[in-house]
């Protein structure tokens, strides 16, 4: 009875992250793509967000999906290269998107911040730099995730699990002993402290920068007032991903004083894991007016299209813009 209650929650959550997070991923990557091909290039931020949708749709697609799958009790579905190429695909989503998500928060802290000599020369060099910027995090996570393809391997058939093993079901990640079980988990947890910590000193500075705005100007109008809801939305964010990465973490250092992990503690932590990618780019489009307007733009256009009666008034919307 405890093994299908188990069964019934872990196919229900999953099915949800998957039905929410990959939609509204897909939406925000098709959306950014039209408008890359209609003014050429993407404004910083939303070049950092089209980026966070990418690695969330990744983590959705490679851990999402396979999770559903088990739950409804479909078994060995990939070999050992299978399981190599989706738990490192896994692994390198999530950790982009940690990553990518405290770029967004020191960006916005950037955009933010007086007009002073030095902060100048940041406004300046940074948006420029952003690719490059996102180029050197992937190299970075390469080499920190790369260990899964060697530890990766596919579920034995006789159901036994070695000692340092995470076992995910679908696959499983076997250490070759508590060094490297300790150690691996260790460099992935030192990673993720580290760019929550920049979220959390970024997320402070933005709200002190805007309660100085507030006292200063009893009210944030025009530009002011529009970096503000920007601001808002990327604490947000922030905040969404440092109370999930809190659960997820408490759930990790327990699977680290073990030798043998049960299916439901790792179901539990690869859930809080991934709900950060299903909730994300609903916050962003929710809390974004100009995406949303964009949205709204679109369809207009899609039904001017349908319908010629309305080719001209969908323009003349378009443009004041």
């Amino acid at each position: 009875m405890q093994m299908e209650v188990r069964v019934i929650l872990k196919a229900a959550g999953f099915i949800c992250l998957v039905a929410v997070g990959l939609p509204a991923n897909l939406s925000i990557l098709l959306l950014f793509c039209q408008l890359r091909l209609l003014r050429g290039h993407l404004p910083p931020n939303d070049l950092i967000i089209s980026n966070l949708a990418a690695m969330n749709f990744i983590v959705l697609l490679c851990r999402g999906l396979p999770q559903t799958l088990t739950a409804f009790g479909v078994k060995r579905f990939m070999n050992d290269w299978g399981c190599k190429v989706i738990i490192f695909a896994y692994r390198m989503g999530r950790a982009m998107s940690i990553s990518v998500t405290a770029l967004l928060g020191c960006y916005q802290s950037v955009s933010v911040a007086p007009a002073t000599p030095r902060w100048t020369i940041m406004k300046r060099w940074l948006p420029p730099h952003l690719p490059h910027t996102i180029i050197l995090l992937c190299g970075l996570n390469f080499v920190i995730t790369s260990g899964s393809i060697l530890f990766a391997e596919a579920p034995p058939a006789n159901g036994s699990i070695p000692e340092y093993t995470l076992n995910l079901e679908f696959c499983i990640m076997v250490y070759p002993g508590a060094e490297v079980y300790v150690s691996h988990g260790t460099a992935n947890t030192v990673r993720d402290v580290f760019f929550v910590a920049l979220m959390v000193l970024a997320a402070v500075y933005i709200l002190l920068i805007l309660y100085r705005h507030r006292q200063q100007v009893k009210g944030l109008r025009g530009a002011s007032k529009a970096s503000a809801g920007a601001s808002q939305a990327v604490l947000l964010l922030v905040c969404t991903y440092v109370a999930l990465f809190g659960l997820e973490n408490v759930l990790w250092g327990y699977t680290l004083s073990v030798s043998r992990v049960l299916p439901a503690v790792s179901d539990a932590r690869v859930f809080f894991a991934s709900c950060y990618s299903a909730l994300s780019p609903v916050l962003i489009i929710a809390s974004n007016r100009r995406l949303a307007r964009n949205f709204l733009c679109f369809k207009c256009e899609q039904k001017a299209n349908e319908d010629p009666s309305l080719q001209g008034q969908s323009s003349n919307s378009h443009v004041g813009e």
